[in-house]
């Protein structure tokens, strides 16, 4: 008994925000579970065996000297598995990515930061899941000097949606009906900003759907916590009767949990073996009578209530993926 391995474990899953400060939870620093579960998933990871647990781990307040990382004279890449759920900065050369992926070089990493950096980007998460034979929006990757390509695709494809390829929310999701439509977009953007903020502009295919058939899941360590949709309050007019989901105030919620059909559990549960995040979540709809992913979520959709409906408990879902990564670690 006394041979067993030790495990050197690193936590950073901090309180979320508190009354009195920003309503908004999406920047970062903040966590992202509840309170309560928060608070009692910490106090299991206290109890866990055999292992040397290093709390309150901020890795952004840290440095990283000759492929190192330090944070308060600790260092980091002496531990056997860090284990982080928060909000970081999200954008494009994030430090706080970087400090993740250096980390993840020598140890483990969970969530793995390259895996969360796909799923991060619309374009490197739909062809991550095309070329593992997923069911996932047609979508063209170009440069604004090759914009005039776009106008033969639009003929073929007759709709599409421009999206942001780190965005969220709805925001900034426009229909486009025509390349005339599309050629002024991308030329206002470039007129004023002089650059593709994108670094290239992303053109997702517009397939006819239904609310009723939406499906969104969320997945923690492979497996399918529930699935969900938004509720008609959410959705905003693009064009003509044409919807999107939108979220202006970043707040989430306005959901209805709902079954997860056989054919979406596949596509998802592919998708997920695709991108490798250990929790993230996806949005499809139905055309053609098969499911069709649209989107993905780094920080897919967490709502106690549907928790609840299915009988799970969030804080045993999280325990249970830290214990069988130590596991892994320990036995391997």
């Amino acid at each position: 008994m006394n041979n067993i391995k030790k495990i050197k474990v690193g936590i950073c899953i901090p309180p979320p925000v508190t009354k009195g400060q920003s309503a908004s939870i999406h920047y970062g620093g903040i966590g992202r579970l509840p309170l309560n579960t928060q608070q009692k998933l910490i106090g299991m990871i206290k109890e866990i065996k055999n292992v040397e647990i290093h709390m309150d781990i901020n890795f952004r307040n840290s440095f990283i000297r000759d492929g190192k990382v330090y944070a308060n004279d600790f260092c980091l890449n002496e531990l056997d598995i860090f284990f982080w759920y928060c909000e970081v900065d999200r954008s494009v050369g994030s430090y706080d990515l970087d400090v993740l992926k250096t980390l993840a070089q020598d140890i483990k990493v969970v969530i793995n930061p390259q895996s969360f950096e796909v799923g991060l980007d619309k374009y490197a998460s739909h062809l991550a899941i095309k070329r593992a034979g997923g069911s996932v929006a047609e979508t063209v990757l170009f440069d604004y000097k090759n914009l005039h390509y776009m106008e033969r695709v639009l003929k073929e494809w007759g709709a599409a949606v421009l999206k942001p390829r780190r965005g969220g929310f709805g925001k900034g999701v426009t229909f486009i009906n025509s390349f005339a439509i599309l050629r002024d977009v991308a030329d206002y953007i470039y007129s004023t900003t002089e650059t593709t903020p994108d670094k290239a502009y992303m053109l997702e295919r517009f397939y006819d759907n239904s609310l009723n058939d939406w499906v969104s899941v969320t997945i923690i360590n492979g497996e399918i916590m529930y699935g969900y949709r938004k509720r008609k309050t959410k959705l905003v007019e693009m064009s003509n009767g044409i919807t999107k989901v939108y979220d202006g105030n970043e707040i989430g919620g306005e959901v209805d949990g709902c079954e997860v059909p056989l054919l979406c559990r596949e596509e998802a549960l592919k998708a997920y073996r695709a991108i490798g995040a250990e929790i993230i979540g996806f949005d499809m709809i139905y055309n053609g009578g098969k499911p069709i992913i649209i989107d993905e979520n780094t920080f897919p959709g967490y709502y106690e209530d549907i928790f609840k409906e299915v009988g799970r408990d969030p804080a045993e879902e999280f325990y249970k993926l830290i214990i069988s990564e130590i596991n892994k670690i320990r036995y391997q």
